[in-house]
């Protein structure tokens, strides 16, 4: 596998590689992990729990889930699998922002590949020169909006060619992808309550 080809675990393993597990408290389900480096503070973070609750914070990132009185037994997997979307919905995030805006960003690119699709699509039975044009005022009206979501959406579903539309129901696409620092910490929440279920049960 390339460098190109790896995935978010091999990116988060290959930086976990050295971190170490600290208790600096617990009591029941009160509980306080840092995980570090020895003497860093790179991709530091830290886990704390309380009843019904998980916080992780630290260099990548700080998020709040809420499901389950011990949220231990919420994220515990044997293995290092993650439910990104499922955990989104158990986020805790402010009053007017949507656990989406949190853990999900647009890609540019692609919102042009599926542009693209569509266009291509939907134009499969017109003449050369028709489609040529059309896709001309495509690139200067709607792909040139494609850095910034709000307006390309809005590009795309005000798009008129000959009084067609042609992207008439796009809002239902998804061009968005997983953070790379959200699916970090989602797995860090798992290997830490790995690296803690360890100690437990080397303890004497």
């Amino acid at each position: 596998m390339t460098a190109l080809q790896t995935t978010p675990l091999d990116r988060f393993q290959e930086t976990i590689g050295k971190h170490q597990l600290t208790i600096i408290h617990e009591e029941g389900l009160h509980r306080h992990l840092r995980c570090a480096r020895p003497q860093s503070s790179d991709r530091y973070f830290n886990i704390t729990t309380w009843p019904g609750f998980l916080c992780i914070s630290g260099d990548m990132g700080c998020y709040v889930f809420q499901r389950v009185e011990d949220m231990f037994e919420f994220f515990r997997d044997e293995s290092i699998r993650i439910n990104p979307g499922y955990w989104a919905e158990k986020l805790q995030a402010g009053p007017y922002v949507a656990p989406d805006e949190i853990t999900r960003e647009w890609v540019p690119s692609k919102f042009r590949l599926e542009i693209k699709e569509w266009f291509e699509d939907a134009t499969v039975e017109w003449d050369d020169a028709d489609k040529q044009e059309a896709w001309e005022e495509v690139e200067s009206e709607v792909l040139s909006e494609a850095d910034n979501e709000h307006t390309a959406i809005t590009a795309a579903l005000e798009f008129r060619f000959n009084d067609k539309e042609l992207f008439q129901d796009f809002w239902e696409v998804d061009c968005k992808q997983w953070k790379g620092h959200y699916l970090w910490c989602c797995y860090a929440i798992v290997w830490a309550i790995q690296q803690y279920d360890a100690t437990k049960q080397e303890a004497p």
